[in-house]
């Protein structure tokens, strides 16, 4: 079986209270003041508290092109992605000579070449070392990149692979844009990035992990294309979101989980441990509603909400890591990633405490 070793997360340099976030809305769109206050609402009902930015405040003020987004994007992500590669590392009690593989996810910016190809000259790594980018994925992307990790230590048990989950949501933050997307965008999203070591259980590092990787199962639904992603625009990406989010996950996620577990032998019933993506706060309420589970199960989901907002793809790495370094689990116990995203898609990977 795989191990995850250890997940470490990036020190994004703005940190930003809610409330801050919401008076510079109110700031950004000068034009109709009387419908922004009319959506000001999402800011208080996000369940977030803090969000990380890796600009200050002043630098959304100017309008900025998709050429400035795109050198912001290569120089912070690669300082990002460093950051949680350095955690990550230290966590485990290792280093770069003991990986073989990076899987690079992403989707908020573009680079050729890809940004793993930049980290390999920026930290020397292994000029041999396997390298696989996956951009386009949105918010489902860090369990899609645990879940290839998964698949490829399975079938190399002797290898150890690095993912790593970027994402600098802010890019996709429009002066003077006021549809539903946008602002939603803006009281939702977030800066970050995560980085997880992934090994097969003949590598040296994997004695020292109590998540086993089982099995995974990917969904993508038919006739959902445009319930997210982006638009391409002018000056960068701009946010789709729909309605029905919400929607999807109470009609079709307990199927999805109920599949996996049943190929395993089990039930929603046998799981004691949920890193479930927080979407947002009625993304997790269905989640939780549709599996029959108290409100507040996923308390780690809630925690990261609360303290980062929603970074995309990295965000679910967050809430493993919190599982992780809670550490308040038995061995036996079966527990859940899950994330939804572009697609529309669903990565539900299952795991067991050993």
């Amino acid at each position: 079986m795989s191990r995850v070793i250890s997940v470490g997360t990036a020190n994004v340099p703005y940190k930003f209270n809610q409330c801050e976030v919401k008076k510079f809305a109110h700031e950004l769109f000068t034009d109709n003041k009387n419908y922004i206050n009319r959506m000001l609402g999402v800011f208080d009902n996000s369940l977030i508290e803090t969000r990380h930015f890796v600009h200050p405040r002043n630098w959304f003020d100017a309008p900025k092109n998709f050429v400035e987004r795109s050198e912001s994007f290569l120089k912070n992500s690669i300082q990002l992605s460093k950051s949680a590669i350095n955690d990550c590392l230290e966590k485990a009690d290792a280093d770069l000579n003991d990986i073989d593989h990076i899987i690079f996810v992403t989707s908020t910016g573009i680079s050729t070449p890809s940004l793993d190809a930049h980290l390999v000259n920026e930290l020397k790594i292994d000029t041999h070392i396997k390298r696989t980018p996956i951009w386009g994925l949105g918010c489902v992307g860090g369990a899609v990149g645990l879940t290839r990790a998964m698949e490829y230590t399975m079938a190399f048990p002797k290898s150890a692979v690095l993912v790593i989950a970027l994402e600098i949501c802010s890019h996709a933050f429009h002066r003077e844009d006021y549809s539903k997307s946008n602002i939603v965008s803006l009281a939702l999203f977030s800066d970050g990035a995560a980085a997880s070591i992934v090994s097969g259980d003949k590598h040296r590092l994997s004695k020292s992990s109590n998540i086993s990787l089982i099995n995974s199962l990917s969904t993508t639904y038919y006739d959902s294309l445009g319930v997210m992603g982006w638009d391409i625009v002018d000056d960068g990406f701009k946010a789709i979101f729909s309605k029905d989010i919400p929607t999807i996950v109470r009609n079709e996620v307990k199927s999805n989980i109920e599949e996996l577990l049943s190929a395993n032998n089990l039930s929603i019933s046998d799981l004691k441990q949920f890193a479930v993506h927080p979407g947002g706060a009625k993304v997790l309420m269905e989640y939780e509603g549709s599996l029959g589970l108290p409100q507040g199960t996923f308390r780690h989901s809630r925690k990261v909400l609360k303290e980062h907002g929603n970074m995309s793809s990295p965000t679910v790495l967050y809430v493993l890591m919190e599982i992780m370094d809670e550490k308040d689990f038995k061995p036996g116990e079966y527990g859940i990633i899950s994330a939804l995203g572009p697609g529309f898609s669903s990565e539900i990977i299952l795991f067991e405490i050993v």
